[in-house]
């Protein structure tokens, strides 16, 4: 971890957090492709119900995902109006 890296997460210790969550909802959208290999084909006919809910959960994760991505800019915006080398750690 570099100088800068340490003093994002001081700066900004939710990140952490931020961080653990997407990389659990990329592992649950690559274990729900696996177990559901047309999880992203179009809805033809009647699926399956536990396909139909693998379907939510995966654009829900998606979603959530974004949002992380846009949290995270947003903090990475608020903190460059502060120098990280100005910070005391």
């Amino acid at each position: 971890m570099t100088r800068d890296e340490r003093a994002r997460l001081c700066a900004a210790r939710e990140l952490i957090v931020v961080d653990l969550l997407d990389h659990a909802l990329a592992a649950l959208d690559v274990a729900l492709a696996l177990e559901h290999p047309t999880l992203d084909e179009p809805p033809f006919g009647r699926a399956p119900i536990t396909l139909r809910r693998a379907r939510d959960v995966a654009h829900a994760g998606r979603l959530l995902r974004a949002a992380l991505d846009r949290y995270r800019a947003a903090v990475d915006q608020s903190l460059g109006a502060t120098d990280l080398e100005e910070l005391p750690f």
